[in-house]
């Protein structure tokens, strides 16, 4: 029996001022699924992962996750959503320099997990990513390429079931590019589904379907 979607939007529309971001936008994406989003700089491929994340509001349509509709949720349910099922990978890292790498994927915090629970996590989400015993090493000192790679092993840590990555593999090398796809595809084998704007090759190759926003007139329908 076909499994209940993770994440379902439908007929999303963003407007900036008198432009149309895109419009009557709807995705589908059942456990383990791996959604590529593309389009142009500009085009709004930011906007709509914060627009499924509930970090910001679309102008128009609904977004559902695990059947709740993140946008007319409260903002205590709102916050559970994002601590237990929704994940984020964004372009800046979000990584702290001042804090060891270890205080960095610790704030996920997963629900109901032990301390000991989670450091269990952690490390093997480090050995994932290729920064297996770097706990203590404080992230400001790591490459940019190390911080994106600790950016994945938050959400490995978290295990949610949703995940929103922005150009996750942007300006990196192969070595860093391919463990950040690493992590990604643990994600999808460990039933989370994945949705990413990217223009890596690999990475659109790796998705299963995928949302172009660089249409004439945005209407696009994925599933």
């Amino acid at each position: 029996m076909k499994e209940q979607a993770v994440l379902r939007a439908s007929g999303l529309g963003h407007d900036i001022s008198s432009r149309t971001l895109w419009n009557e936008l709807t995705i589908t994406a059942e456990p383990s699924a791996a959604i590529a989003v593309r389009g142009v700089s500009g085009q709004g491929k930011t906007t709509l992962l914060r627009c499924l994340g509930g970090l910001e509001r679309p102008t128009r349509g609904s977004v559902h996750v695990l059947g709740a509709d993140i946008h007319a949720a409260g903002s205590p349910q709102q916050r559970r959503l994002r601590r237990d099922v929704i994940g984020f990978v964004m372009q800046d890292h979000a990584v702290v320099p001042e804090w060891s790498v270890e205080q960095n994927l610790r704030v996920v915090n997963p629900r109901g997990l032990t301390r000991r629970e989670l450091d269990l996590r952690i490390a093997a989400a480090l050995e994932v990513i290729g920064l297996g015993g770097q706990q203590r090493k404080r992230a400001g000192l790591l490459s940019g390429g190390e911080q994106q790679r600790v950016a994945v092993a938050r959400v490995l840590a978290q295990q949610p079931r949703v995940v929103l990555a922005d150009e996750p593999t942007a300006s990196l090398d192969d070595v860093s590019a391919g463990r950040v796809r690493d992590g990604l595809d643990l994600i999808r084998q460990c039933g989370g589904a994945v949705v990413v704007a990217t223009h890596d090759p690999e990475l659109l190759a790796w998705c299963e379907a995928e949302v172009d926003l660089s249409a004439a007139h945005p209407s696009n329908r994925c599933s």
